[in-house]
């Protein structure tokens, strides 16, 4: 039996009066997209498809084998783009073109031996087993440019549907095999297979080996199992074959920051690359007579869904150079991917050649196109011109305490993009706030001081300038000298390293928060934990680590430390310290967390024993992409509310909660189209300092 697993998630960032900050994922589309859905589907532009559509279509468009639980192939978005078998005549009971069905003029159901690929309810489908083949084929291949839902990959490619996977998303090796031995006789590119199992079958590999000697390209998710492939085999991506070339492409999951998902399997053995694999919003299985289902759905998590990306953007180096060889074609793709083993440093090289890039490897092509006898020049990795946009500057919008518009700040550092850190003080101590920014990942290891005006007052290096994976920045007197500290912590794919600095860079301490040969990086916060009148340093693991919140006092000496959500979570953990509650000593602070991208939006709150004392749902339980938080006391009760902006792939959502959880506020931060997610921070009496 095999089965996939198609784990629903989600992923943003914002500033306010409330200072909201939009980042800037990649880059935005360098053309227009009119596709209403396209700015929910996040992860295009992190493979740079808004940059791919000047590179034009030569020969015919490549066809795609889905082999899945059916596709809908009268999907509005979908049905330009079904396969048709032009040598079969419709509905007339006869096989016209002698290939052994009769009638398969858009595919084949091999669980009902049929004609029909669609997905059909009865009273054993599930909402997963009836979506996901209509999902996979939107993701590769959903009609761009035509003003309805979302954009497609290979937008100018041909889905062939073949239904082997029943409605509960499980199916026989044999109708498996039969569809594989179908695409190849019937002239398929590529074969997309979402899915995987724990047993090993000859007569399945055999398939793959005959499909692959045929030319085809065989694409297979990895699995969502979390599992060591070169330990715990799952098939089809860790079947071998006698040839030397590569006969099946494993595809393992990357989250919003190009770290291996938390589900996602791994191995060197078993996976050639990786792609994005959480939030995905697509196409759905729609039936008019079932009015609960609808045309599109979000959001979806799984290396189901980075299989499809990999298909997609193999189908775009084909339609751009029809030219290449399958082996050719894979030395584009595995050669033009980026580099994230900085990222995933405890991985090695098992997630393949690094995470699929859709821009670099259609440039490749057109360059192998244009010089057919030479080499590929080649692009940097992680370097595309111009992929930092003008038309998105790094900036802020400020709302009052209204929630309504004032004004906005717009930096001249582009350069920020991607999870940046941020935070409000006075540094100098000249009675005007300051703002303080920690770089994103990508840049070099950047602490820059800003007056609220948006000029620059000073910067410096908070690690090594080779370190690109982003700071988190605290503000707070640590010693006690009566001015602020800068207290940073490393970003993901560095160690937890804490590093303590004055105003002017100057170092003046440092600790590793969780054992140094962690590279998932630390996010840090500041406030009196305990009551001594001395500030402590609060941590949460980043990215990869578990939910591991540690308290340390002034001198990097370990006071506390508990666990937020379930171990085996790994998404990392945001951090603030609020006055929720009050308390006796009036200094008594309690501990917020927030999680990363890969679970539920849930808000904690914990005393400084580690005692958890409210749990908040911030957002759609559907909703898996992380939460942005913020404190504050908004309303001058004496207590903070606690405020949160939705992660990257998520709508720019931001949420005022009170240490209730009582939902005080809920507005977007900007345009409700906008994906790049939002970061809340608040800014006391800003028109007092800009007025200045």
């Amino acid at each position: 039996m095999l089965r996939f697993v198609a784990n629903k998630k989600i992923a943003f960032i914002f500033l306010a009066f409330f200072l909201f900050i939009a980042s800037i994922s990649n880059a935005s589309a360098s053309t227009n997209i009119d596709d209403p859905y396209y700015e929910n589907q996040w992860y295009l532009k992190k493979i740079g498809y808004n940059y791919v559509h000047d590179y034009g279509l030569r020969g015919q468009s490549p066809i795609i084998a889905v082999i899945d639980s059916g596709v809908d192939i009268d999907h509005p978005d979908l049905v330009g783009n079904i396969w048709v078998n032009k040598g079969e005549i419709p509905n007339d009971g006869v096989d016209n073109d002698l290939n052994g069905f009769i009638d398969d003029v858009y595919g084949w159901n091999f669980v009902e031996n049929n004609p029909n690929p669609r997905p059909i309810i009865n009273s054993r489908s599930n909402d997963d087993g009836l979506n996901h083949g209509t999902m996979i084929a939107g993701i590769i291949a959903a009609k761009t440019n035509n003003g309805i839902g979302i954009s497609g990959i290979a937008s100018n490619s041909k889905i062939m549907a073949l239904r082997a996977l029943d409605d509960k998303g499980e199916g026989k090796v044999n109708d498996v095999i039969r569809a594989i031995d179908y695409a190849v006789k019937n002239g398929a590119n590529i074969i997309n297979l979402s899915f995987s199992g724990d047993a090993y079958n000859k007569a399945f590999e055999d398939a793959i080996d005959r499909a692959h000697r045929a030319g085809v390209i065989v694409v297979s998710a990895v699995g969502n199992k979390n599992f060591n492939l070169n330990q715990n085999l799952a098939y089809p991506s860790c079947f071998t074959f006698d040839s030397s070339e590569n006969a099946i492409i494993g595809v393992a999951s990357l989250d919003t920051l190009n770290q291996k998902a938390s589900f996602s399997s791994y191995g060197s053995n078993c996976v050639d690359i990786s792609a994005p694999g959480v939030s995905f919003f697509s196409t759905s299985f729609y039936d008019e007579v079932e009015k609960d289902y609808i045309e599109y759905l979000g959001y979806w998590s799984g290396t189901s869904m980075s299989a499809a990306v990999v298909s997609g953007v193999i189908a775009l180096i084909k339609e751009v150079n029809p030219k290449l060889s399958k082996n050719e074609i894979l030395e584009v793709l595995f050669k033009s991917s980026d580099n994230i083993s900085m990222l995933n440093s405890k991985y090695g090289s098992d997630l393949g050649s690094g995470s699929v890039n859709a821009f670099n490897s259609v440039r490749w092509a057109d360059e192998k196109w244009d010089n057919m006898n030479g080499k590929f020049l080649l692009y940097p990795q992680n370097k595309v011109e111009n992929y930092s946009s003008s038309e998105n500057p790094y900036n802020f919008k400020i709302v009052n305490n209204k929630y309504d518009f004032v004004d906005s700040l717009s930096l001249d550092e582009n350069n920020f993009y991607n999870k940046t850190s941020i935070t409000i003080g006075d540094v100098d101590g000249d009675g005007l706030l300051d703002i303080v920014i920690g770089s994103g990942l990508g840049d070099s290891p950047y602490v820059k001081i800003f007056d609220i005006k948006g000029n620059l007052k000073g910067q410096f290096f908070a690690y090594d300038e080779k370190f690109k994976g982003g700071v988190n920045v605290a503000l707070g007197d640590i010693d006690g000298d009566g001015s602020l500290d800068i207290v940073t912590g490393a970003g993901p794919g560095g160690g937890p390293h804490v590093r303590i600095f004055d105003i002017k860079g100057n170092l003046k301490g440092q600790f590793f928060a969780y054992d140094e040969k962690f590279k998932g990086g630390v996010n840090v916060a500041l406030g009196d934990i305990d009551g001594d009148g001395s500030l402590d340093i609060v941590t949460g693991a980043g990215p990869g680590g578990g939910p591991h919140v540690r308290i340390f006092n002034s001198r990097g000496i370990l006071t506390g430390q508990f666990f937020a959500y379930e171990n085996n979570f790994h998404g990392g953990v945001k951090v603030a310290v609020a006055n929720i509650y009050g308390s006796d000593t009036k200094r008594n602070k309690e501990i917020v967390v927030a999680p990363g991208a890969g679970r539920l939006a849930e808000v904690k709150i914990f005393d400084n024993f580690g005692k958890e004392r409210k749990s908040i749902v911030a957002y759609s339980d559907k909703f898996k992409g992380g939460v942005n938080l913020s404190v504050a006391d908004i309303n001058k009760d004496g207590l903070d509310e606690i405020i949160t902006g939705a992660g990257p792939g998520g709508a720019p959502h931001v949420r005022v909660f009170d240490g209730g959880g009582k939902l005080a506020k809920s507005f977007y931060g900007l345009d409700v189209s906008f994906s790049g997610g939002i970061i809340p921070v608040y800014i006391e009496d800003y028109k007092q300092n800009v007025d200045y």
